[in-house]
């Protein structure tokens, strides 16, 4: 049996795309924030269930690994990035911000071998100082 040196290239980059594919699917399940918004959202409502308390947010907050405690801040909620007008788009009486550890490939096609991926969440309370809603907001950057 014979073995041309085109075939055996072909044979290993198909090994090497899988063998890329499954790290990207590890990488997935062992870091929730590289998931899509919806699922990084979902997965922080089970850390911090709608009606936890601020504190007690900040505590489960600061316990986990390579997020960064932006700020707890008990004076006014926090505000969409996106809003046109921040004063006009406020969420909450309270909020918490974290940055989560970036992530490189972003999950971007093609360009997100060049690009890292930050990760910044939003906690809003209300008056009480109970969990009312999360944001999670994606970046994409050098």
């Amino acid at each position: 049996m014979r073995y041309s040196f085109g075939s055996i290239m072909v044979k290993l980059l198909i090994i090497s795309g899988i063998a890329l594919v499954l790290l990207w699917i590890i990488s997935m399940i062992y870091n929730p924030v590289r998931r899509p918004r919806f699922m990084v959202r979902s997965h922080v409502l089970r850390l911090t269930p709608m009606g936890t308390h601020i504190d007690d947010a900040a505590e489960i907050i600061e316990g986990i690994e390579g997020w960064r405690m932006g700020g707890v801040n008990y004076e006014h909620g926090f505000v969409l990035p996106s809003a046109p007008n921040p004063f006009d788009y406020a969420i909450g009486y309270m909020s918490i911000r974290v940055w989560a550890r970036p992530y490189w490939p972003s999950n971007l096609p093609i360009i997100g071998l060049l690009v890292q991926t930050s990760t910044s969440i939003f906690w809003g309370f209300d008056a009480d100082g109970k969990l009312t809603d999360v944001y999670v907001c994606k970046s994409v950057g050098w």
